[in-house]
């Protein structure tokens, strides 16, 4: 055997040495990810915000005057407070309380997404639009006439719509409603309550060619 291969014999069996030397006395350091420390119990759960100033809470250990709940005068000392934890690997779900009045006046909490997004309690907005929105409805709902000196044939045959004094059809759209709406999109419209009327000599130049014969009544005298 050469010196070469004595070399290179003794050189493997040092290193393969040297791999079960490493592997008895080095202990593996254990890497904890940064949700595992949510459920500690110093972990804080609670922030309530009242007028200007934040308070954050663990609902798990006792009370203690400036150190829990602690007191952050501005929401930019809070947020600084966050990115410092984030930055150690902290990481604590927390609910966010605010304090309000509700209708009545009397005092509240209620449950808000951030300190920074509050969104008066609804869900937060979209950041992008949908692929296809829903159709955006506009106007009130569209309802038929329900009239008993109308609707009692073959009594009331022709006869005008009844007087609606219980404002029954308040809020939504009839046919009655839709009288008049072509006048309104006309260059001028012979209706004097409309904004393009076209004045009283328009009107009775209608009237004298007959325009309105269909709607004329007759009487006996």
């Amino acid at each position: 055997m050469n010196e070469s291969t004595k070399s290179i014999i003794l050189i493997a069996t040092l290193a393969f040495l040297g791999g079960i030397y490493y592997c008895i006395t080095v202990t593996p350091s254990k890497e904890i990810e940064n949700l595992q420390n949510m459920n500690k119990p110093r972990c804080p759960n609670i922030l309530v915000q009242k007028n200007k100033r934040l308070y954050l809470y663990n609902s798990k250990l006792e009370k203690v005057p400036g150190v829990n709940p602690i007191e952050f005068e501005h929401l930019e000392d809070y947020v600084e407070f966050m990115e410092w934890q984030r930055g150690q690997g902290i990481r604590c779900p927390v609910l966010f309380l605010q304090h309000t009045y509700d209708t009545q006046g009397k005092s509240c909490y209620k449950i808000r997404p951030h300190p920074t997004d509050l969104q008066g309690g609804l869900p937060p907005s979209l950041v992008n639009n949908p692929v296809n929105p829903p159709k955006q409805k506009f106007g009130p709902d569209k309802s038929l006439l329900v009239d008993a000196s109308r609707n009692d044939a073959p009594y009331n045959k022709n006869s005008m719509p009844g007087f609606d004094k219980t404002d029954y059809y308040q809020g939504t759209r009839t046919p009655l409603d839709s009288v008049g709406e072509e006048d309104e999109h006309m260059l001028y419209s012979p209706n004097p309550m409309d904004d393009n009327w076209g004045g009283q000599a328009y009107t009775q130049k209608l009237v004298d060619s007959g325009y309105y014969a269909d709607n004329e009544v007759r009487m006996r005298v």
